[in-house]
């Protein structure tokens, strides 16, 4: 997996809407349903499931360090300050792996910015610059 082929993309859907499906009911009330998400978020998450960067223990890896397996700025920002690569990998892990528990969560990572931070980071640890 080249986490540079996704950094670009990460970037640029900081503070963009993500489109959601809705329906209307036959009540008139209308029921969101789920994130649109690109072709490429998608094959993000698969490729990351599937390489070396997933953290089948993230949550232990997490809780060792003391950080709440939680995604918002303030875990994110707790990974971040220790340039821990393992760790950045297990909040990564933890984002990735929230999508089918809590929809939208992958949505929200875009937004703020966690998905190109957390992906950057990482690309920087390795030696690469973007």
């Amino acid at each position: 997996m080249n986490l540079q082929d996704y950094v670009q993309y990460f970037k640029d859907m900081r503070n963009q809407e993500i489109a959601w499906t809705a329906t209307d009911r036959e009540d008139g009330i209308l029921q969101m349903g789920y994130p649109k998400y690109d072709p490429l978020m998608l094959k993000f998450s698969q490729e990351f499931l599937d390489s070396s960067y997933c953290d089948p223990r993230y949550r232990k890896t997490l809780k060792q360090a003391h950080i709440k397996l939680k995604t918002n700025h303030m875990t994110v920002g707790q990974v971040m300050l220790t340039q821990d690569v393992k760790l950045i990998e297990a909040m990564l892990t933890q984002i990735i792996r929230s999508e089918p528990f809590d929809e939208g969560s992958w949505a929200k990572a875009l937004q703020e910015g966690y998905f190109y931070r957390l992906t950057n980071a990482l690309i920087s640890l390795e030696g690469t610059t973007v």
